[in-house]
């Protein structure tokens, strides 16, 4: 019995740990300005450029021209539109609490498309790695649970759409 209390509660210790974001990296001014300088490309249309900011991942391998042609696609055809950037502090993850060479770089993202002209504000993670002396986007998730936005953003609301149904 005292062997199941000890590790139900090892579990939920564990449980908690790793919903808890980690420490703020010592220095986020490389992890910041990557993700800044991928998203103003994108808002821009400026996808070449993006491009230079992001990994073989965030590319699926694809070539440039062919990656920013897709982009362009997608981006003119549902007419996106991104409104607003607000790029958080970088933190470390159980991989490299030090950030190193990786990091995560929540962001608050507002943007509409033809399919939402009311706008949508996203709540996205961005894990950015080095790669040689540049730190580049690798990754991006959106969350959804509340749990979640509230753990990489703290007291921030999560907006409701007007006229739901």
């Amino acid at each position: 019995m005292y062997r199941y209390r000890r590790n139900c509660v090892a579990a939920v210790l564990a449980t908690f740990a790793s919903a808890t974001a980690a420490a703020p990296c010592v220095d986020s001014a490389g992890p910041q300005a990557a993700l800044q300088s991928y998203l103003t490309a994108m808002q821009e249309h400026r996808f070449n450029d993006a491009y230079d900011h992001v990994t073989a991942n965030m590319t699926d391998g694809k070539p440039r021209e062919d990656w920013a042609s897709v982009q362009k696609m997608f981006y003119e055809g549902g007419a996106v539109n991104i409104f607003g950037i607000d790029i958080r502090e970088a933190q470390g993850d159980e991989a490299d609490a030090a950030c190193a060479a990786r990091a995560m770089v929540p962001n608050v993202l507002k943007s509409r498309d033809k399919f939402n002209n009311q706008g949508t504000t996203e709540f996205e993670v961005y894990t950015v790695v080095k790669d040689g002396d540049t730190w580049k986007v690798d990754a991006q998730e959106t969350l959804f649970d509340a749990a979640e936005v509230e753990q990489w953003f703290p007291g921030e609301e999560i907006p409701e759409f007007r006229d739901q149904y």
